[in-house]
This record gives structure tokens, sequence and C-alpha cells, in this order.
């Protein structure tokens, strides 16, 4: 009997003792440190984007590190090179998920590096796949099981505003050039569509390719019927060439410019009195208490400049994806997929970049909150993407400077207080 008792309190000690350990090892697993991949053009054509990108989700993470992390851990991110390729970042990709076994991707810039990285690496690996700076229409009809959001405004919304800055400018007969990838070409259909319905014509509309060493043959390829003015689609790199045998050839006297053209390295490096009084659109919000505090707080943690293109994109990004996985309890990305609107839509108490710690109290709290960013209303719809207002600005003094009119879908451009 005694043996029997003996044998007992061991079986009960030991019971307790795997319990005790398989407790530690769930909290281990709470507390853990979680690892978000990004894929960003650290090089190529659109190097210029990439690295402000990453300080952005950098200083996200930070401020939700110092507000406790998620579920008890710390964030970060494992940075990766697309190199504006498609080869390039669909091989980042694959590394940060089959080798770093990341379960979240931020990526990319290029909407055919985006397309190319979803369809070969994260939907068939089941990953959540966040884009920051990719508009092409193509991704919103990716077979991706809804695990590919973004926080980009896509080209049938800037292509409505685009189109609306050229009735408001007067012209009747435009040419285009765009890049020959997933983003030119989506961005270039949607212009023509919303420029031709509203009674204007796109006399030519002409693709080019990166990297070329000259691009005059498509610039007179566009010129042929005499348009009043080029509308420019293209990358920073690949436009400076582009722009600057535009200008100074003669073919062209006046432009209108994009996102991706709102680069001022570029500018200077043509000479921006070739393009004075020149306009372009790009992703913008009229001045919000969101949109104030980030742009505070990236130039006193980071020393740079808030107004770069895509860097409110990938905090916001960055910044939903830390509340998702707080609000998961882990990083599985189905759940926290599924955690993505809860955080970022109506209805719930409303927070911005000024209020990191505080939303991460409320999820924690079990209560809901609407997630109002640096780049608007991060409200994903049900293909994952968002609306977004668009900025009018201009070149002037060879600098480009952001107007305060803005168009939401739909809206009227009206100039009058900047001509």
């Amino acid at each position: 009997m005694i043996g029997f008792i003996a044998a007992s309190v061991v079986l009960v000690a030991l019971a307790l003792a795997l319990s005790s350990c398989g407790s530690e090892e769930a909290g281990e697993s709470r507390n853990a440190e979680v690892q978000v991949g990004t894929v960003m053009p650290v090089s190529g054509d659109l190097s210029a984007f990439g690295p402000s990108a990453q300080r952005a989700i950098d200083l996200a993470f930070e401020l939700v590190n110092e507000a406790g992390g998620v579920n008890g851990g710390q964030i970060s991110a494992i940075h990766r090179d697309s190199g504006t390729n498609e080869q390039i970042g669909t091989d980042s990709a694959s590394g940060l998920v089959n080798v770093d076994g990341v379960n979240i991707l931020i990526a990319a810039h290029s909407s055919g590096v985006t397309i190319a990285i979803a369809e070969s690496v994260t939907i068939p690996a089941g990953v959540l796949h966040l884009s920051v700076g990719s508009s092409s229409k193509a991704i919103t009809a990716l077979a991706d099981n809804d695990m590919v959001f973004r926080t980009r405004v896509n080209d049938f919304v800037k292509s409505q505003a685009l189109s609306s800055l050229a009735e408001a400018l007067g012209y009747k007969r435009v040419s285009t050039t765009y890049i020959n990838n997933a983003y030119g070409a989506s961005l270039n259909e949607s212009f023509v569509e919303n420029f031709e319905r509203t009674g204007g014509e796109v006399t030519a509309a002409v693709a080019h390719e990166l990297g070329q060493a000259s691009y005059i043959a498509e610039l007179r390829d566009a010129a042929k019927d005499e348009p009043e003015v080029l509308v420019t689609i293209a990358y920073p790199d690949s436009g400076q060439t582009l722009l600057r045998e535009a200008a100074e050839s003669g073919i062209y006297d006046e432009f209108m410019f994009v996102d991706v053209t709102k680069n001022q390295t570029m500018f200077d490096a043509i000479g921006g009195n070739h393009f004075e009084g020149d306009f372009g659109v790009s992703p913008g919000n009229p001045q919000s208490t969101a949109v104030e505090d980030f742009r505070r707080i990236y130039e006193e943690r980071t020393g740079g400049d808030p107004n770069q293109q895509l860097i409110a994109e990938a905090f916001d990004g960055a910044i939903v994806i830390a509340l998702a996985i707080e609000k998961a309890g882990s990083d599985d990305p189905v759940a926290v997929r599924d955690a993505l609107r809860p955080v970022s839509n109506p209805p719930g108490e409303i927070v911005g970049p000024g209020d990191i710690a505080r939303a991460l109290d409320l999820v924690r709290e079990g209560k809901e909150i609407n997630y109002v960013g640096a780049a608007g209303d991060i409200d994903f719809d049900e293909n994952g993407d968002v609306v977004s207002g668009m900025r009018v600005w201009k070149i002037e003094d060879n600098q480009i400077v952001d107007t305060d009119i803005y168009a939401f879908p739909g809206d009227d451009i009206d100039l009058s207080s900047v001509r």
C-alpha cells in the first residue's frame, strides 16, 4: 500500500511538472518576439522609396515596443531588397518565408514585384501579405483567399484624379507614356478610360521599358498626333532619362505627372526649370490630427522628411499589422488576417499615429478600435483595398510644391487658387 501511495505521489508530481513545463512553453510562445518580413526596393528603379519605407516600418514597431509590444513580446522587421525586380523580389520573399519563417510579409512597391511574390510565395504558403506601395488593379483580382491587402490606393482612384486634373488644366488631347509593367499598364488603362469617358482624347499611349539608354523613339511615337501635353507614368531612374530627352529635344512643352514621378532628386538632376508650372497628383489627405502626429513623430524620431512618398502607407501598414497581432493573440497568418479589419475599420474608438499605446491598451481590454492613419482611413474593403484622397502638386521655382488641393473619387479639381 505504501508503495502504491509513493508511486501515486511520484506520478502526480510528474504530471504537475509537465503541466508547469507546458505552461511555461505557452507563456514563452505568447511572449516570443514576432518578426515581420519586408521586401522593399533598396536598389533598382524605385530605390528612392525603399529605405525611407523601411525606416517608417521600423519606427512603427519601435512605438509598439515602447507600448509593451505585442502579446507581451517585441515585434521587429527583417528587411530584404526587391531590386525593383520580380525575380530578386521573389527570391527575397522566399527566403523570408522559407528560411526565416515569417508568417507576415510587407511587400512590395512595384506592382509587378508584388504580384510575383503573391503568386509564387505568399499565396501558396498561406502567408499574410500586405503591400504599402503597389496600386495595380490586377492585385484586386488576385485569387488570394483574402490574404493580400494594401495600404496604397489603387490605380482606378488615382486615374480619376489625374483625369480631373487634365480637365481642370483645359487639356482636350493628351498622350501618355507608361512603364511596361503591371503598375504602368494599370494606371494608363484607367486614365485613358476616365479621360475619354469625359470627352477627352488620348492621341497615343506608348509603353516604355525600364533602364533604356534612350527614349526618343517612344517620345516621338507619343507626339505624332500633336497632343497638348505628355502624361508621364515613369519610375524615377528611367524617368530621369525620359524626361530629360523630352524636355531638351523640345518634343514637348507641357507635362503632367503621377505619384512615382514625384521625386525631387530626379527633377534636380534634369533641371526643374524645364517643368515650371507643370502639375501632378499623388495620394494625400488634408491636414488632420493623424497626419500631423505622424509627420511630427517621423521627423523627431528619424530626422527624415515626413512628406516622402510611401512612408505614411508603410507606417500605417506596420501599425495595423501590430494591432491585429495583438488582437489575434498570435502571429498566425489567418488569425491576423481575421483581425485586420476589426482594428482598422469602423466601428470603434478612433485612434491614430499619436495614440499607439492607447490603441494597444484598448485592444488588450477587448474594446473595438478604428485606426485612422497618416495615409487616411485604413478601411479595408472585401478585396483588401483602401480608398484615399489625392493631392495636387506642381513644379515651382525648380521645386516640388504640394498644394492644398485634394480630390476624392468623383471630385472635380479647382486650380484657381494656384494658377
